[in-house]
């Protein structure tokens, strides 16, 4: 399949989102992920704690984007290094600041992210990152097992935008983002929109990820 563009969005909004962004239609270059992969996704990273990222990116990419001739869905070497060393932002939000109408009851938390991929890896950097989110934050936060609840995201030119929505475990790794935007407030906290904002990795100064036009961006193609 010769598609670039891959979107999920969260329904029933999905039209209204699509055209708020100015999505492109579905046809042979765009995807628009239906629910059941979704639903497939979640259950992959939810059990990311139990079965490892390597088992999870045997399958996760091609998910995403299926028999892709574009983007990398393998796990060879060169693909697991690139996902490991790009940088990813994170605005970290209460899921009700986010979508205030059908949204899922066990949704507590909302947590936006973008990944400044380069094609072809763009599928790759999006499955890791779903994977080692789970993984490093259950470890950070003494073992506290949280649940992605949905998700949505939009892979641009310039990389990938989405936001995961969380139960209410997720609490020790948001009160983590709090703290640390108390503490350094010019680093860890958004000017405009007043969120905690983090990074991978943690001491990351990039203008490719860190910048108030950056965070702009990725508040304004959330959906």
């Amino acid at each position: 399949m010769s598609a670039r563009s891959y979107s999920l969005f969260f329904r029933p909004n999905a039209l209204r989102t699509q055209m708020s962004l100015g999505a492109p239609e579905p046809g042979p270059d765009v995807v628009h992920t239906d629910n059941e992969t979704r639903e497939r996704i979640i259950e992959i990273v939810n059990s990311t704690w139990d079965n490892g990222i390597g088992v999870g990116m045997r399958s996760l990419p091609s998910l995403i984007a299926p028999n892709s001739s574009v983007y990398r869905t393998d796990i060879r070497l060169e693909t697991i290094r690139h996902a490991k060393s790009t940088p990813v932002l994170f605005v970290w939000m209460k899921a009700i600041d986010v979508i205030s109408s059908h949204r899922p009851a066990n949704a507590q938390y909302a947590v936006a992210f973008f990944i400044p991929s380069e094609e072809p890896f763009h599928v790759a950097d999006l499955a890791y990152m779903l994977l080692r989110f789970q993984d490093f934050h259950i470890r950070d936060c003494d073992y506290q097992r949280f649940k992605l609840v949905s998700l949505s995201y939009q892979l641009a030119p310039n990389g990938t935008y989405g936001i995961l929505l969380y139960d209410k475990d997720l609490r020790r790794a948001f009160r983590k983002a709090l703290h640390g935007a108390r503490e350094e407030p010019s680093k860890n906290k958004s000017a405009k929109f007043g969120h905690p904002i983090s990074t991978w990795p943690p001491d990351l100064d990039s203008p490719a990820v860190r910048t108030p036009e950056i965070i702009s961006a990725l508040m304004s193609n959330i959906g």
